[in-house]
């Protein structure tokens, strides 16, 4: 499954789509101002692109 098709991202890929840093992300995550990390496997953490696309949304809603 390539990357478009999964409803998920990685930090990574979040990181490089909002311009903003992993670390960043992970501060926001633990301020409880973006949507949360999942457990998808014992190792793998990551977004669900439904809730990073609302995030957005929310964020240009505040301009």
């Amino acid at each position: 499954m390539n990357s478009e098709n999964r409803p998920f991202m990685t930090i990574k890929e979040v990181s490089e789509l909002l311009g903003i840093s992993v670390s960043t992300i992970n501060r926001l995550v633990k301020r409880r101002e973006f949507p949360p990390k999942r457990k998808i496997s014992p190792v793998r953490m990551v977004f669900m692109k439904y809730q990073i696309q609302e995030w957005i949304d929310n964020r240009r809603s505040d301009w």
